[in-house]
């Protein structure tokens, strides 16, 4: 079980995740979303080691859910 304090190597790697799907056009840009998100992945990796491919894709789900902008 990883530690809530991520490696840096970690941290970078759950970062460019961070990056790539805040950026996306249907992501909600409000300063709430982007920090609720950003916890949101450090708590989630921290639960456990998972592939990061497969990492990605859950989080990316959870994200359309629960942080997409109102059209």
């Amino acid at each position: 079980m990883h530690s809530t304090q991520l490696e840096p190597n970690e941290l970078s790697a759950v970062k460019l995740i961070f990056d790539d799907i805040a950026a996306q056009e249907w992501f909600d840009k409000s300063e709430e979303a982007r920090s609720s998100f950003a916890r949101y992945l450090i708590d989630t990796y921290s639960i456990g080691q998972i592939e990061p491919a497969r990492f990605r894709k859950i989080v990316e789900c959870s994200a359309r859910m629960h942080y997409s902008r109102a059209r």
